[in-house]
C-alpha cells in the first residue's frame, strides 16, 4: 500500500507541476498580450491624431495655396488690366496697353467662400496700411486702425522673420526665389481713352465691347460693382497715390511675391476677446518690401476644423501653440504645420489606455483562460481517474491476494495431510468440513469479483416480479436467522408496511443487498456483550425502506465515505483483520442503484443499539 501512496503522490505532484507551467505560461501570455494591446491602442491613438493633424493641414493648406496663387495686384482696391489684344473681322490687330482701364479687386467685398477669413490687408515697410476691401468704409477704416495698433509694421517684420527662422531650422529647405512681374499703373489724371491703336474701327469695336460687358454686368450686379471704364478721379487718385508717381503719365514697376510658405501667428484679442490668426505673405514693390495677408477668426475656423475630424474624435480640442516654440519631435504628430495649433484629446490617460486595451482583448483572454481552465479540469479529472484506477487495481490485487492466502494455505496444508495419511479417521470429517468452508469462501470471493466486473460493465439485468412487504421480509428474515444463528447473535425483525401495498421489485437483488448488510453487521457485532442485529421494514412517502441496525462498534466519522468504495474497508476492520476484500457495500450500493433505489448510512452509531444503521430505499416500482 505504501507503493500505491507513492504513486498517488507522484501523480499529484506531476499534475501540480503541469498546472504551474500552464498557469505560468497563461499569465505570461496575458501580461504580454495586455502590454501589446496597450501599445496598439496607443499607436492607434497616435495614428488617429496624426490623421487628424494631416487632415487639418490639408484643409488649411489647400486654402493657403489658393490664396498664394492670388495675383499681387488683387490686394489693391483697383488695378490695371493686363495688355489687351484687339480682335477685328480681319485678324488680331495688335497688343494694346490699356493704361486707364482698371478692375475692382475680387477682395473688395468681405469673403464668402471661407467665412472664417475676416479681412484682407496690405502694408509696405513704410507703414502704409491698405485693404482691397472698400465697403463698408467705416469697417475697413476701423480694421486698419486696429491692425496698425496691435501689429506695427516693425513688429510684423520681426514676427514673420522669427517664424520663418523657426520653420527654416525644422525643414532645412532654402527659400524659393521671387517671381518678378512688370505691371503698368494708371496715371493720376483720369481720361476716357479706351484704345490707342490708331485704328478708328478698332477703337470703336473695343469701346462697343466694353459697353456690352458693362450692360451685361448691370443685369446681375449693382452698378457700384460693375466695371466702368470711365472712373472717377478719386478712384484713380487712390491707385496713383499708392502705385505710381503722380507726375508721370504712366509708370512701369516691378512687383513680385516671395514663394515662402504663409506665415501664421496669433494676434492679441480685440475688445470682443476673440482670438485671431494673421496669415502673411511677403512681396516687393520695386525695392520696397510689402506684406500682404488676411485675418482669420479662430473660433469660426476652430469649429470648421473640428467638423473635419469629427469622425476621428468626438471631443477633440484645438489649442493655440506658441508662435516661436521650437519644434518638438514628440509632439510632431499633434502639432499643425500650417497654423500654430496643437491637438488635445481630453481624458487620454494611462488608465483610459489600459481600459481600452483590456476592452479590446478581454473576449479573447476570457475564452483562452476558460479553455485553459477546462483543459486543466479535464486533465485533473483524468489524473484523478487514473489514480483511482491505479489504486483500485493495487487495492484489488492486495485485497484478493490477502484474502486468497488463508484459504489457499488451508487447502494446501489439509490436502497434503490428507494425501499423506497424517489425519486420523475420526478427524477427517472435520478437515473435510474446513476444506468445504474454505472452498465456499473462495467461491464467494470469485463470485463477488465477477459480479463487480459485471456491474462496472453494465451487464447485470433485473428479474422484476410482483410481491408484498410480508413476503419480502420473510425472505430476508430467513437469511438473517441463519446467519445470526451461526454467529450466536440475537436476530430481530419488524414489519411496519401495510400488506395491501403492492411491490414490484427484484426480490433476489434485495436479498443480496440485505445479505451484505446482515453479514457485515454479524461480523462486526460478533464478540460484543449483547450482540443484536435488527431488520426493520417500514413505509415512508410512498417508498419502502429496509433498515439494518447492529449493536457493534459502529462506523467512525472518518470511514463514512470510505466504506462504500470498492476494495476499501473501515480502519478498524483492517486492524482487526476480519476478512473480506471490501466489495460488499460497493456491490450493495450498485445493486440498489439498479433497482432505482439508494443505500445510505443513516448514522455510524445508533441511539439505542449503538452500532451502524444502514437504510436501503426500495422503490415500489423497480426500473426493470
Amino acid at each position: 500500500m505504501s507503493r500505491c501512496r507513492a504513486s498517488t503522490l507522484a501523480a499529484v505532484v506531476g499534475f501540480i507541476l503541469v498546472a504551474i507551467v500552464v498557469l505560468g505560461g497563461m499569465t505570461w501570455a496575458t501580461v504580454s498580450t495586455f502590454q501589446l494591446a496597450k501599445i496598439n491602442v496607443d499607436r492607434e491613438h497616435h495614428t488617429r491624431m496624426s490623421g487628424a493633424a494631416t487632415r487639418i493641414d490639408s484643409h488649411v493648406g489647400g486654402i493657403l495655396k489658393s490664396e498664394m496663387a492670388r495675383p499681387f495686384t488683387q490686394y489693391f482696391a483697383y488695378y490695371t488690366v493686363a495688355p489687351v489684344q484687339v480682335w477685328t473681322d480681319r485678324a488680331i490687330e495688335a497688343e494694346v496697353n490699356i493704361d486707364q482701364v482698371v478692375l475692382p479687386s475680387p477682395l473688395a467685398e468681405p469673403p464668402l467662400h471661407d467665412p472664417w477669413i475676416e479681412f484682407y490687408f496690405q502694408v509696405d515697410e513704410d507703414g502704409n496700411w491698405r485693404s482691397p476691401e472698400t465697403r463698408p468704409a467705416e469697417r475697413v477704416a476701423a480694421r486698419l486702425a486696429w491692425l496698425e495698433d496691435v501689429l506695427p509694421v516693425g513688429e510684423l517684420a520681426e514676427r514673420v522673420a522669427k517664424v520663418r527662422q523657426r520653420d527654416r531650422g525644422s525643414n532645412e529647405t532654402p527659400d524659393a526665389p521671387q517671381q518678378p512681374q512688370e505691371i503698368k499703373l494708371a496715371q493720376r489724371t483720369p481720361h476716357k481713352i479706351l484704345c490707342r491703336c490708331g485704328d478708328r474701327d478698332c477703337c470703336v469695336e473695343y469701346e462697343r465691347r466694353g459697353q456690352d460687358k458693362r450692360a451685361a454686368q448691370l443685369r446681375s450686379l449693382p452698378e457700384s460693382q460693375c466695371v466702368n471704364p470711365d472712373h472717377g478721379a478719386e478712384d484713380i487718385a487712390d491707385i496713383a497715390a499708392v502705385d505710381g508717381d503722380s507726375d508721370s503719365e504712366s509708370e512701369t514697376v516691378t512687383v513680385g511675391i516671395e514663394q515662402h510658405p504663409w506665415v501664421a501667428f496669433w494676434l492679441e484679442p480685440d475688445a470682443t476677446e476673440r482670438s485671431r490668426l494673421a496669415f502673411v505673405r511677403t512681396g516687393h514693390w520695386n525695392d520696397k518690401r510689402v506684406y500682404q495677408g488676411f485675418i482669420g477668426d479662430w473660433p469660426t475656423l476652430k469649429h470648421e476644423l473640428q467638423l473635419k475630424i469629427s469622425d476621428l474624435f468626438d471631443d477633440v480640442d484645438l489649442q493655440p501653440a506658441p508662435d516661436d516654440a521650437p519644434p518638438d519631435p514628440e509632439l510632431s504628430n499633434i502639432t499643425m504645420h500650417t497654423i500654430p495649433v496643437r491637438l488635445e484629446i481630453p481624458g487620454v490617460t494611462e488608465e483610459s489606455t489600459a481600459a481600452a486595451a483590456w476592452k479590446s482583448i478581454r473576449g479573447v483572454l476570457l475564452v483562452t483562460w476558460a479553455t485553459a481552465a477546462a483543459v486543466l479540469i479535464v486533465a485533473g479529472i483524468g489524473f484523478r481517474n487514473l489514480i483511482a484506477l491505479t489504486q483500485r487495481r493495487m487495492q484489488f490485487a492486495y485485497a484478493v491476494t490477502h484474502e486468497l492466502r488463508t484459504p489457499l494455505t488451508t487447502f494446501r496444508l489439509y490436502s497434503d495431510m490428507l494425501s499423506a495419511g497424517l489425519v486420523p479417521d475420526e478427524s477427517k470429517q472435520e478437515y473435510l468440513d474446513t476444506l468445504n468452508r474454505e472452498s465456499l469462501r473462495l467461491s464467494n470471493l470469485v463470485e463477488g469479483v465477477l459480479e463487480y466486473a459485471r456491474l462496472e460493465n453494465h451487464k447485470v439485468s433485473l428479474n422484476v416480479a410482483d410481491t408484498d412487504a410480508k413476503s419480502l421480509l420473510r425472505a430476508i428474515s430467513d437469511g438473517l436467522e441463519k446467519r445470526c444463528q451461526e454467529c450466536g447473535i440475537e436476530p430481530r425483525a419488524q414489519n411496519d408496511v401495510s400488506d395491501s401495498l403492492p411491490l414490484r421489485t427484484d426480490v433476489d437483488v434485495v436479498k443480496q443487498i440485505s445479505g451484505v448488510l446482515i453479514n457485515n453487521a454479524c461480523r462486526h457485532t460478533q464478540g460484543t456483550d449483547k450482540p443484536v442485529v435488527f431488520v426493520h421494514l417500514a413505509q415512508d412517502d410512498g417508498k419502502v425502506h429496509l433498515d439494518v441496525v447492529d449493536s457493534g462498534p459502529g462506523v467512525s466519522h472518518g470511514d463514512v465515505r470510505r466504506i462504500f468504495k470498492p476494495f476499501r474497508r473501515g480502519r478498524e476492520a483492517d486492524s482487526a483483520a476480519q476478512g473480506g476484500i471490501g466489495l460488499g457495500l460497493a456491490l450493495a450500493r450498485s445493486w440498489a442503484g439498479l433497482l432505482g433505489g439508494r443505500l445510505e448510512l443513516m448514522t455510524g452509531h445508533h441511539n439505542e443499539l449503538g452500532g451502524a444503521h444502514f437504510r436501503l430505499i426500495i422503490p415500489v416500482q423497480a426500473r426493470g
